[in-house]
């Protein structure tokens, strides 16, 4: 973010564009930031209707010229799929130069946040549960394949989940119509669930591709953990075009043969060798699991008391592998080739190693928490999290939710609240990004809660690792708090 545009941030006294009129939608608040766009809750007065509004960011746009094709594209693409469990278009305009996508606003989660929640507790999702929710997500995409549209970025995040775990699949930015359209910009994936051929080449991405990733969301639900990992979105697109995934049952002996095998089919490095529709895959899995259609489409979430962060649902305990399975590798010729194919596709992300012991400062007040980079090297901040309390609290925050999943060098990220003026450290410009946060109650970092309780500290947890207890401030107060970013041990050969 350029230094024009932070001080547009601490120069106003609210996002300015709430209370703007985009198309019928008035802006009321905002939901999320993302690293293209900021999702609004809008209101359309006369139906009375409530609708999520994406806004492209004008950074954004200026730094892809592409970015409005593919956004106009996304919007045409999912407006023509009329499907369940696929996100409902509403409208999409451009007026004075904002480009907006108005779609159904869907209260709950995404599946990322609950796959999380429940990582906190040490526990993986209920297995009919898990199977319920895939199932859903497969006949959205078996639905999207047929009528030739490619969505190339499924995972998690991109799943929402409704109170009663009607699952929603959304986000169709990179979406590629397969018989006519190839890539434009930098459209690349998710690296831990970005299939080999696209990561290679994203013009590539076919139906098996998309199948490929929900065969990764579908290990990770059984597993609990993605099949590769690495510190550098590099080193993880490298692994899924030249390592075997770690046998399912490695990870957790109570897995069926069966199950594995076809998780295995579905992660293959040939798409032509992966399940033919996406509703074949979680089929073959409830077959060998010997569980009807019946019971897996009537299954009902259990009701989540209000008053406390324990899940009432049965839930599995993550079983750890004591050692990985010897990775499958391509010749060094050939894994040369491919790390010089997947450089120009990847260059979205984060590229270089984790920082080791990089000095961490997090600056906060009653209203504003400022994280600062004071290393080198890029941060990956995907397994961060601040939390407050108990785990898997509505106060806590995931460094998932952060631009890009990285904080540079010298560099910092932070949260702000709406209503008035905030400011940025001079050691902070120009900030890298920023996340707004409405309800000052929810802030990790203040000493008092919505529940009424008050709490002196939260903490700060790498891979579910405390590696910093923080004091929290009270209205009006301020702090700092410093520590080592965690150093990461090399990787055995």
């Amino acid at each position: 973010m350029s230094k024009k545009a932070a001080a547009t941030i601490t120069d106003t006294s609210k996002d300015p564009m709430i209370g703007k009129q985009l198309g019928d939608y008035r802006l009321t608040s905002i939901l999320a930031t993302g690293g293209m766009a900021k999702i609004y809750k809008g209101m359309d007065y006369q139906l009375q209707r409530q609708a999520a509004v994406k806004v492209l960011s004008h950074e954004e746009i200026e730094g892809d010229r592409t970015l409005t094709k593919r956004f106009q594209r996304e919007a045409r693409a999912v407006a023509a799929l009329e499907h369940d469990n696929i996100i409902t278009i509403y409208q999409y305009g451009e007026q004075a130069g904002v480009y907006f996508l108005a779609m159904k606003l869907i209260k709950g989660k995404d599946l990322a946040q609950e796959i999380k929640r429940l990582r906190r507790a040490g526990q993986k999702m209920e297995l009919r549960r898990a199977l319920h929710i895939l199932d859903q997500v497969a006949a959205a995409l078996d639905y999207a394949h047929k009528a030739g549209v490619v969505h190339r970025d499924v995972k998690p995040s991109n799943i929402l989940l409704d109170d009663n775990d009607k699952a929603i699949l959304t986000d169709f930015g990179l979406v590629l119509r397969a018989s006519a359209e190839t890539t434009m910009g930098t459209a690349f994936g998710t690296p831990r669930y970005i299939a080999p051929e696209q990561a290679i080449s994203s013009n590539k991405a076919l139906p098996q591709s998309d199948i490929y990733a929900l065969g990764i969301i579908l290990y990770e639900l059984l597993c609990g953990e993605t099949p590769f990992n690495g510190e550098s979105p590099m080193e993880i697109a490298l692994s899924h075009i030249s390592d075997a995934p770690p046998p399912p049952r490695s990870k957790d002996p109570s897995i069926p043969p069966a199950v594995e095998r076809e998780l295995l089919k579905a992660l293959d490095k040939e798409p032509e060798k992966r399940h033919q529709t996406a509703s074949e895959l979680i089929r073959a899995v409830r077959q060998a699991y010997g569980m009807t259609t019946q019971e897996v489409a009537a299954y009902v979430p259990p009701p989540v008391s209000k008053s406390t962060t324990t899940t009432t649902e049965t839930a599995v305990p993550v079983k750890t592998a004591a050692s990985s399975p010897a990775r499958r590798r391509l010749s060094p010729a050939l894994l040369a080739l491919a790390a010089l194919l997947v450089v120009g596709a990847i260059a979205a992300f984060v590229i270089g190693g984790q920082p080791s012991g990089a000095p961490i400062t997090l600056r906060y007040d009653s209203t504003t928490f400022t994280m600062r980079n004071g290393g080198s090297e890029r941060l990956d901040v995907f397994k961060l999290e601040f939390v407050r309390g108990p785990d898997g609290g509505g106060d806590d925050f995931a460094g998932d939710r952060i631009k890009g999943d990285m904080i540079p060098a010298e560099s910092c990220f932070q949260i702000i609240s709406t209503g008035r003026p905030e400011s940025v450290p001079a050691d902070c410009e120009p900030l890298y990004s920023f996340e707004q946060l409405m309800d000052a109650r929810l802030f990790f970092w203040r000493q008092e809660s919505r529940s009424g309780e008050t709490f002196p500290e939260f903490r700060v947890l790498y891979d579910r690792q405390v590696v910093a207890t923080c004091a929290t401030v009270a209205d009006g107060g301020q702090a700092e708090c410093r520590f080592n970013w965690p150093v990461i041990p090399a990787a055995a050969p």
